[in-house]
């Protein structure tokens, strides 16, 4: 966040001539700060999807609840607990200051680092050329850097070509220190599982992805880190992820399955899992140690992993 700071603030009081590195290549400062505008509008106006993109950045939790009051309803987000005129657009940083800060560390590190027109890349092929936000990417394009225009023209291509299906929606440590991570299962017990029964989806699959982003609330991290810390092979893991993203992609149910996480979070919180399921002795007994062995595994297959 201080190297962030210390960036912006040096291409605000640069003198005429100067030049400051974006995206891997030297550029102006106004150039610079126009990148930092269209970085910001790209991961805001794509949200949830840029956060599998994003998922090694510090303070995700941050952006997402930034990310989170851009979606609210108009008249909401303009009441007086709001973020003020600020929030009302994807290219301006939140009021909120330690928003501000975690959302431009992470637009200051992707223009920093010499892949980040890859990463800006996958990040705007998320963005649909009917939204709003894309319009306003138009009209800021011509007054950003060499490198900003290199990605744009590399994200109309993979929109077109291999973006592939929408991003799985990530899972901020929203419910940290609420829940013990070492009591989820592998697969959600009954006790726990029925917000999912009301979904119609695939049960077994989503009793595991549940399992998995409940780690991730709990924990943070990504979605192949959750899945080890359970002990879910990768195989089980791909399964399930493929199997889930294409049932997301049906209208309404990435929505309902958010809820659902939600309720499940609170009934974990105040309900043990049985015994036979949690991956930790009940209270009183002894834990598993490395010296035990490892973690019972569900899964079986044998497919690759997807980080």
């Amino acid at each position: 966040m201080v190297h962030a700071q210390q960036r912006l603030t040096a291409a605000a009081r640069s003198m005429n001539g100067q030049e400051v590195e974006s995206l891997g290549g030297p550029t102006s400062p106004q150039r610079f700060l126009n990148d930092v505008r269209a970085t910001t509008l790209a991961i805001c106006s794509t949200w949830p999807a840029a956060a599998e993109v994003l998922i090694s950045a510090e303070h995700l939790d941050e952006v997402a609840a930034h990310a989170e009051t851009l979606n609210r309803a108009p008249a909401e987000r303009a009441g007086p607990q709001g973020d003020g005129w600020l929030a009302r657009s994807v290219d301006h940083p939140p009021g909120e200051p330690l928003r501000a800060a975690a959302l431009m560390a992470v637009v200051v590190r992707i223009l920093d680092d010499l892949r980040g027109k890859t990463v800006l890349a996958r990040v705007l092929s998320r963005l649909p050329s009917s939204r709003a936000g894309y319009r306003r990417l138009k009209r800021l394009a011509p007054h950003c850097s060499p490198g900003m225009n290199a990605a744009i023209g590399e994200s109309t291509h993979l929109r077109h070509g291999t973006v592939g299906p929408p991003a799985l929606f990530p899972q901020p440590p929203t419910h940290r220190g609420l829940l013990d991570p070492k009591d989820i299962p592998q697969l959600l017990p009954d006790a726990w599982a029925w917000p999912l029964d009301e979904l119609n989806g695939p049960a077994r699959q989503l009793r595991r992805d549940a399992a998995i982003r409940l780690v991730q609330m709990t924990r943070g991290g990504s979605r192949a880190a959750a899945a080890r810390y359970l002990g879910i092979t990768p195989g089980a893991l791909q399964s399930a992820t493929v199997t889930i993203r294409t049932w997301q992609k049906m209208p309404g149910n990435a929505d309902a399955y958010q809820d659902a996480l939600h309720r499940i979070a609170e009934i974990a919180a105040i309900t043990e899992a049985p015994s036979s399921t949690r991956l930790t002795a009940p209270e009183g007994g002894r834990p598993p140690t490395a010296e035990s062995g490892p973690r019972p595994t569900l899964g079986t297959s044998s497919a690759p992993s997807e980080e």
